[in-house]
């Protein structure tokens, strides 16, 4: 399964105060800077300081993508709050977050995702592990952006960066959580194989680049010629119409029977090399 990333234009800037801070940042767990840079690995691009529950502020990446906020969100889970190895609960969560409204937090999640605030969620063993973490990944995502219901403040903006009626925005958000977890597993010295669903970004805080406020959303002027694979397939396809024509010349020159049919084939092998 190939996952293709959306990486804007946005129509929330990073420092769009009028939005939830999880929902402009593309951090759908708001989840605050690491200490050695984890979130670098998941394409964060910038930082804002936030409230913190103890009155003090605290630095929160924003990413390029939903699929990087999403990884932060499960690498996070798996390196401060794995009951055991492979399993998680949301009661060990809430712990980690050590936010100020817990024990509401938590027992809310657990309400919506229909799942026991101390019950043991076991990734490596349930077939439904996963799809158990991910609706507490969204419960919690909604509790951070104050869209709780579709009357809430935060819900329309929120909705729109992680639309889940929009298959393309939960794959990438499902499968950004599952890397997370696979990249802290791997941070504890398990041997976990890379799948295609996994993109690998890796930058480090110098090499992050802020991303500018942005009012409008500016149509895509790039040229369609050369934009993504149907732009290179027609770059492709009328290359090969040009080579067949070049082949097919000289087969005819040289007085070969199926002319027109040996340029073709010959154009194909050549454009494949």
């Amino acid at each position: 399964m190939n996952i293709q990333l959306y990486r804007g234009p946005w129509i929330y800037g990073l420092n769009d105060k009028s939005v939830p801070a999880s929902v402009r940042l593309r951090n759908p767990g708001a989840i605050g800077a690491s200490r050695d840079g984890h979130e670098y690995r998941f394409g964060a691009i910038d930082s804002a300081n936030l409230p913190a529950s103890d009155g003090s502020t605290l630095p929160t990446p924003a990413f390029e993508t939903v699929y990087g906020g999403s990884a932060y969100w499960g690498h996070y889970v798996i390196r401060r709050s794995e009951v055991k190895p492979g399993v998680i609960s949301i009661a060990q969560i809430m712990k980690a977050y050590s936010t100020g409204h817990s024990d509401s937090y938590g027992n809310t999640v657990a309400r919506e995702v229909g799942i026991g605030l101390w019950e043991a969620v076991d990734l490596w063993n349930d077939p439904e592990g996963y799809l158990k973490a991910y609706r507490i990944l969204i419960s919690m995502s909604k509790w951070e952006a104050g869209a709780r219901s579709a009357s809430a403040k935060g819900y329309a903006s929120w909705n729109h960066v992680y639309n889940q009626s929009d298959q393309a925005v939960i794959d990438e958000m499902y499968w950004g959580m599952i890397h997370g977890m696979r990249e802290a597993w791997r941070d504890k010295g398990y041997t976990i194989e890379v799948t295609p669903e996994e993109m690998t970004y890796v930058a480090s805080p110098e090499e992050a680049v802020s991303e500018e406020p942005q009012e409008d959303i500016e149509e895509d002027d790039r040229d369609p010629l050369i934009n993504g694979i149907s732009g290179w397939r027609t770059v492709i396809s009328g290359g090969l119409g040009i080579v067949a024509t070049f082949f097919t010349t000289v087969f005819d020159v040289l007085g070969f029977e199926n002319a027109e049919k040996l340029g073709s084939v010959t154009a194909q092998v050549f454009i494949g090399l």
